[in-house]
């Protein structure tokens, strides 16, 4: 792929809340190494980034995209991923794969709730990180405030290396504190001209230099001990602990930037160089082995077994299904053979693609350090290992958020049902947060995402990609009916036409059973009041009833059926007369049964900032719901609940929009509980309504 050793490749992702400067900050990365020759703008919707009709169109990433430049020797993969917190499992993705992440920040905003979840990660994974305090050419940023804002949300030191010269407007100069320079940028420039650091900036730097200076040696006994001796430290011995404490994240270097002016990145490029990890300090990677089940460990070189995560597929309109990979370890070549851990197959991969935002290029060979892809090789899915067919392996999968906001969705034109189910079959290939559930007991077909704005992407893409047009509708409830008494009933089913009759005459009583035990059916006949042999044929008629209650022609649930009595005709009996005689037994009796309707509750866990605490509890009472438990988990509160499940559909709205979507929930059914009067007698109305309508 290209001629850098991997001890000179880095793979970082760009990661945070949207509205920060992510894409921009790739776009100048890309300007200043000369892989562009002119930098794209959001606006005028030319970036290298964010290239797919949907993103031009609505301004903003919904997909994460490749990209890679060279920079002074280096060779840099760099995954641009989405800021909003619908389109997570891109970010989730790019975090499995990645060496390193730069996080970037808007000093003037408040941090976000995807940012936060991203820190979580990153902190769970030990991810070297970058943080980037990104728009300091707006009016009246303090860069030093900003980073105290921020460092509650990190267990690690953060460390300013840079600091900006001036402010709005003026802001044209960045100090390198490490290094004690100056550099000053002009308009259009891709690097800055180093200057005289001015005399009164020269006491703030050399503090910060100290500052600096401290958070790394206190990391090497060796060094700490020369320091406090007042010896001499050598540069190369601190470089060598400075790059080592921020491999195993004792500290996280802070740069200031403006990527709209392209201020300060050419700096920040230079410390990924240096700083940021390539793929052989990882060592080694722990693997199972698919022959015997077996973890083991794999040297990371160009010379080891090949192992490679696939962590995304892309649907291309002109070559087809991509799917991108990261090389872990080993080297691949083309028209060579590899398995595939999914599909337990070997498969010639016949070309291998270095990928630029929308762009492809064939390359012969790729390895340790590098993203590439493979088209057309269809058994290939999100989350399989690639290895070599006399060393078959596997790396851990991506554990996905659960999808949280439902919608039913339905066809605009008739007949187009499969092609919705075929499309959103390829959507989930390159989207594993979104789910599909086809539920039977309300006849929708329903599609879970993680947003509102999730399944809005969702709808647009069937008919971007398919030419495929939906409607999104709240779904369906799927209620069901009960009997909260006793009760017995009597039916005589007697017909006469001529010829043969129809005869079938049952007693049945008819009681509740505890809540989820469903359908008991007991036959107490004594004395063969009714023959054997037409009993089948009354527990089919009492079986087909349930399908429709009384109330709201909902199923019923949880009863208890016992057939004590009953009489038969020698002639006319026969099971269809016993199944239509149980059946209408069964209506007539739950009538006098106390019926009512149920409705499904979910069980909600809500994690948010403790402030918001009052509002959601406030929220759950009006949403009819029961507060379970209230317990702390990290910085926020976790609440459990039960709700409703008529009142959850637009849950994940409604939480965004209580906490400045800094809260997140999770919810799972729980169990069946009796609608309150009111609100059965209006939806009884609205069945009728329908039925009515029907006729």
């Amino acid at each position: 792929m290209s001629s850098v050793n991997s001890e000179n490749k880095r793979v970082l992702g760009i990661v945070s809340g949207n509205n920060t400067g992510k894409t921009t900050l790739a776009e100048c990365m890309l300007f200043n190494s000369g892989t562009i020759d002119r930098m794209g703008k959001i606006e005028t919707k030319n970036t290298a980034s964010d290239f797919s009709p949907l993103e031009t169109k609505r301004g903003f990433s919904i997909n994460s995209s490749i990209l890679n430049y060279q920079w002074k020797s280096h060779s840099i993969n760099i995954i641009d991923c989405p800021g909003y917190l619908d389109f997570i499992g891109q970010t989730m993705e790019a975090l499995k794969v990645v060496d390193g992440a730069i996080l970037l920040f808007d000093p003037k905003a408040s941090i976000q709730a995807v940012t936060e979840k991203i820190i979580e990660e990153l902190e769970k994974k030990n991810t070297p990180v970058f943080c980037i305090m990104n728009k300091m050419d707006q009016e009246n940023t303090d860069y030093f405030a900003a980073i105290e804002n921020i460092k509650k949300n990190f267990s690690t030191p953060l460390v300013p290396f840079t600091i900006p010269v001036g402010e709005g407007e003026n802001f044209n100069s960045v100090i390198d504190i490490l290094n004690k320079s100056s550099y000053v940028y002009k308009a259009d420039s891709k690097t800055g001209t180093k200057s005289d650091i001015s005399p009164e900036m020269m006491k703030e730097v050399e503090s910060r230099y100290n500052e600096l200076l401290e958070s790394i040696i206190e990391n090497d006994e060796e060094l700490l001990e020369k320091y406090l001796n007042g010896e001499e430290i050598e540069s190369q011995k601190l470089s060598e602990v400075l790059k080592k404490s921020i491999f195993e994240r004792a500290l996280i270097p802070v740069f200031s930037i403006s990527a709209s002016k392209n201020i300060g990145v050419d700096i920040l490029m230079d410390y990924i160089n240096s700083l940021f990890p390539s793929p052989l300090d990882f060592n080694e990677i722990k693997v199972k082995e698919i022959s015997s089940g077996n973890e083991t460990l794999i040297k990371i070189d160009d010379g080891s077994p090949l192992c490679a995560y696939v962590f995304k597929t892309m649907a291309d309109p002109y070559i087809g299904k991509l799917s991108v990979f990261r090389i872990f370890s080993g080297t691949m070549k083309t028209n060579n053979n590899y398995f595939i851990s999914g599909s337990k197959n070997s498969y010639k991969f016949s070309s291998l693609l270095k990928i630029q935002g929308k762009n492809q290029s064939d390359i012969e060979e790729a390895r340790c350090g590098d993203i590439v892809a493979v088209a057309k090789i269809t058994e290939i899915q999100t989350d399989d290992t690639i290895s070599n067919t006399d060393k078959t392996i596997e790396l851990d999968k991506i554990i996905y958020p659960e999808p949280i906001f439902p919608k039913a969705i339905m066809p605009v034109s008739k007949g187009d049902e499969e092609k919705i189910n075929s499309g959103l079959s390829r959507l989930i290939e390159e989207d594993p947060t979104i789910r599909t559930e086809n539920n039977l007991e309300v006849k929708q077909n329903i599609v879970w995402g993680m947003g509102e704005l999730h399944l809005a992407i969702v709808k647009d893409k069937l008919k971007e990609k398919f030419d495929i047009d939906v409607n999104l509708e709240t779904p369906k409830v799927a209620y069901k009916e009960t009997v909260r008494k006793d009760a017995k009933a009597e039916y005589k089913y007697k017909k006469q036409s001529g010829g043969r009759g129809q005869y079938g005459h049952v007693l049945i009583e008819i009681k509740p059973l505890p809540k989820g035990e469903g359908f008991k059916f007991e036959d107490t006949i004594f004395g063969g009041a009714i023959p054997k042999g037409y009993i089948p044929g009354v527990e089919k008629g009492i079986r087909e009833a349930l399908l429709s209650g009384i109330l709201g022609g909902f199923p019923v649930v949880d009863v208890h059926v016992n057939l004590y009595d009953g009489s038969f005709h020698t002639v006319d009996s026969s099971e269809m007369a016993f199944k239509i005689a149980a059946s209408m037994a069964f209506k007539k009796g739950m009538a006098e049964a106390g019926p009512v309707i149920l409705e499904p509750v979910m069980e909600l866990e809500i994690s948010v900032p403790e402030e918001y605490m009052g509002d959601i509890i406030g929220d759950i009472n009006a949403k009819r719901g029961k507060i379970i438990s209230i317990s702390v988990e990290k910085h926020n509160q976790l609440i459990k609940a039960s709700v409703p499940q008529s009142e959850t559909f637009n849950y994940a709205v409604d939480l965004k929009s209580m906490t400045q979507g800094r809260g997140i929930f999770k919810q799972k059914f729980s169990h069946y509980d009796e609608l309150p009067h009111n609100l059965a007698e209006a939806i009884i109305e609205e069945r009728k309504k329908q039925q009515d309508s029907h006729e």
